[in-house]
């Protein structure tokens, strides 16, 4: 621990300053000051040592006396990428260099759409497999186990990007291990296949006018309080970097030669094992930014669609039943439920090459950029060159407008300005001025972004109303936005381009999802040009709208998401199906995608007879079903739901609002008498991102130099007033009567 010496100096001094100061009038009050201030002074020193020993040993203490400490944390993810599937293990090693026992948990960030399925407890050669079950049960079997002594572990969601692990009973020198698993789809873009996994959470605002909406209609309003006070489900503890390390080994079978591999916020070594297949690994890197890995096959031709299928599920009865027959009727009719087994598809559709529009269209354009605390630093460069890039290219027949946002809401102009050479060099000015500062109120520049007023009107109705939204979702309220947008949308379309190094993509996913757009990621300042150029480029040019799946009877399939948004260049439209099968039912051999591009009907058929085998389906069926019942949850249906998620999920096996992964050890390993610690572990600073104004116990002591700036002045007031009262330069009032 680095020592300070300011305290003993100031102490040192004292004797000196009091000897000086004694034979002046008014002394008894200096001396009293000068005490004081000597005091403030040491408080300082101590203040100081403190900031100075927590961020080398990474402890501090919250204001309720609870103790947080970064345990030695290590995270280990093995990834086999499948065609379009990411089956991801990874493993949580928590080490513990205590003379305690200790209960530890720890907040991490995985895929919004990771449908997680499995998760087991290793300590030693012991191997404890994870159950799921519902929320509280889990949870109360976990407490009842961390307190007869049992190790245990405890996964959860918090929201659908958040999840936390916990660990019970992690005696002195003892390494503990948490395993996780879940499958997910990797994105296509521009011939470019590409994965992402987070590995650092963006500290969350909530905004208390949704918290007043939510508390006015009803919709978890209790929950939602009780998050924010308890800090139970956002990382509050962000302000001291977590030593975290992170390595990653992706086996890479992409199906054809690739003419590319890269990862653009980390460096990766990748080597080749055959003709498709290849491994990638990242080593032992600090956990301050999201892992994204891209690949692009060398063959320039793509199919106009594809089918991937998968028969029955994943954990077919496992966590259910576990039937076993014990006589021939239970025989026949297990055997007869495995022929009429579901079977789960994932549909590729890209829209023929030759029905590309390459006239664009004439549109309003509203550019939203997020303003707030959050965005201080790389974030708010990154979101003003991109404000630039989308100016820079408005044609003469659009219009536009910029609007900001941070506990307020402003804007360019109060309606949509015509793109004239004049009137986008105001708005670039007007970006130039955007400084990072204040609250997220996206509540409020959803409203303003998505209203279209008479001026709107009066500019032309027919133009394609656009709406750009740049911010790093740093809120904690997405409910409510989310009901918002569905709200409001009318015939607009909601584009979101998340900023920083870890945007809350569970958010901005979504939004676009209900605003019938995308979501773009942009990580860092030299990815802004190409990929705002791209982005826009692709929404002057809708490929396919108002999309429909139908099977050739005219039956339509169960496929989510529900609302298939609009179709882009170059990006493929990607849908999970579940085929129901029957014993009365044919399995269905054809299925019938239709919507319209460029004002004509298109339609294309798909067989499937010919399908890819794929493995997880079912697993990404159900996650976007989950995904579908909570964007749909309000506060008339809510009970409803929750029971549909939590049946859903019990019968995957999946991790949800509603369930939760536990393991127990059967024996217990702590001793009765011996009393164990909880602890919450640290999560890094995302990597750019500046604290706003109001900092932790980390920050800096401006308060208390405040505080002894104002001694100080007083202090030299009474010394001067002192000094010249001795020498007959100042009279009281009695003196000057009697003079």
């Amino acid at each position: 621990m680095k020592t300070d010496n300011r305290g003993f100096l100031a102490f040192s001094l004292a004797p000196y300053l009091l000897t000086m100061l004694a034979p002046f009038r008014g002394a008894a009050v200096i001396n009293i000051l000068t005490i004081g201030l000597l005091s403030c002074l040491s408080l300082f020193s101590y203040a100081q040592e403190r900031i100075e020993s927590d961020q080398a040993s990474l402890i501090y203490h919250s204001g309720d006396g609870e103790e947080h400490v970064s345990l030695p944390l290590t995270t280990q993810v093995e990834m086999k990428v499948s065609g379009w599937t990411n089956r991801v293990n990874f493993r949580q090693v928590f080490r513990n260099d205590t003379q305690h026992w200790l209960n530890g948990r720890y907040q991490f960030p995985l895929p919004d759409e990771a449908a997680v399925d499995h998760m087991r407890l290793e300590v030693g050669s012991k191997v404890i497999e994870g159950q799921i079950k519902e929320k509280l049960k889990a949870k109360k079997q976990f407490e009842m186990a961390k307190k007869a002594g049992k190790r245990a572990s405890l996964v959860s969601q918090s929201t659908p990007n958040i999840f936390t692990t916990s660990v019970a009973n992690l005696g002195p020198g003892e390494a503990l291990v948490v395993e996780i698993s879940y499958q997910e789809l990797v994105s296509y873009k521009k011939g470019e296949f590409s994965l992402r996994f987070p590995m650092v959470v963006n500290p969350r605002y909530f905004s208390p006018l949704s918290m007043q909406e939510q508390k006015s209609r009803s919709v978890s309003f209790a929950n939602t309080l009780a998050t924010i006070e308890n800090g139970t489900a956002f990382n509050d503890h962000i302000g001291i970097d977590a030593a975290a390390k992170v390595s990653i080994e992706v086996e890479l079978d992409a199906g054809v030669e690739l003419g590319l591999i890269s990862s653009p916020y980390h460096k990766v070594s990748h080597t080749q094992l055959s003709g498709s297949h290849y491994r990638v690994s990242l080593t032992g890197v600090k956990a301050d930014r999201d892992f994204v890995l891209n690949w692009r096959p060398q063959l320039d031709t793509k199919p106009v669609a594809a089918v991937f299928s998968q028969q029955g599920k994943t954990h077919s009865l496992s966590s259910k039943a576990q039937v076993e027959p014990t006589d021939s009727n239970a025989s026949t009719k297990a055997d007869s439920n495995k022929a009429v087994e579901d079977d789960y598809a994932l549909l590729m559709l890209l829209p023929p090459s030759d029905q590309k529009q390459d006239v664009s269209i004439s549109r309003e354009l509203i550019l939203v950029i997020d303003t707030s605390g959050s965005m201080s630093g790389a974030s708010i460069a990154q979101a003003k060159r991109a404000l630039n890039y989308a100016l820079a290219g408005l044609k003469a027949k659009d219009t536009f407008n910029v609007i900001e946002f941070n506990s307020n809401v402003g804007s360019l102009s109060p309606y949509s300005l015509p793109a004239t050479a004049k009137n986008i060099g105001l708005a670039n000015q007007y970006v130039r001025s955007l400084k990072a500062n204040g609250g997220t109120e996206m509540q409020l520049a959803l409203n303003a972004a998505l209203d279209k007023g008479t001026e709107t009107e009066a500019l032309g109705s027919e133009r394609l109303r656009q709406v750009l939204f740049m911010t790093d979702g740093s809120v904690g309220d997405e409910q409510s936005l989310f009901h918002l947008i569905k709200q409001k949308i009318g015939e607009s379309r909601l584009f979101t381009l998340g900023i920083g190094s870890a945007p809350n993509s569970h958010f901005m996913r979504r939004a676009a999802e209900f605003g019938r757009g995308t979501f773009t990621y942009i990580g860092k300042l030299d990815e802004v040009q190409s990929k705002i150029e791209s982005l826009l480029y692709q929404i002057e040019r809708p490929q396919l709208t108002d999309i429909k799946l139908r099977y050739a009877d005219n039956r339509v399939p169960d496929y989510w998401p529900a609302m298939i948004p609009d179709l882009y260049a170059e990006e493929p439209l990607l849908v999970a199906i579940k085929m129901n099968s029957t014993q009365h039912v044919s399995s269905p051999t054809e299925l019938i995608v239709s919507g319209t591009i460029g004002g004509q009907y298109w339609q294309e058929s798909v067989s499937l007879k010919e399908r890819k085998p794929e493995l997880g389906l079912d697993l990404i069926w159900a996650r976007k079903q989950i995904a579908a019942l909570e964007l749909s949850k309000n506060g008339v249906n809510e009970q409803r739901v929750k029971q549909q998620i939590t049946a859903l999920a019990l019968d995957y096996h999946l991790v949800s609002a509603h369930t939760s992964l536990v393991a127990v050890e059967m024996t217990p390993v702590r001793a009765s008498g011996i009393t164990s610690k909880s602890v919450e572990l640290l999560s890094a600073i995302p990597f750019g991102w500046v604290p706003p104004a109001t900092l932790p116990q980390t920050g800096t002591a401006s308060r208390l130099f405040i505080l002894i700036g104002g001694l100080l002045l007083s202090l030299l007031g009474i010394y001067l007033l002192s000094y010249y009262r001795a020498f007959g330069l100042v009279f009281s009032p009695q003196e000057r009567r009697d003079a």
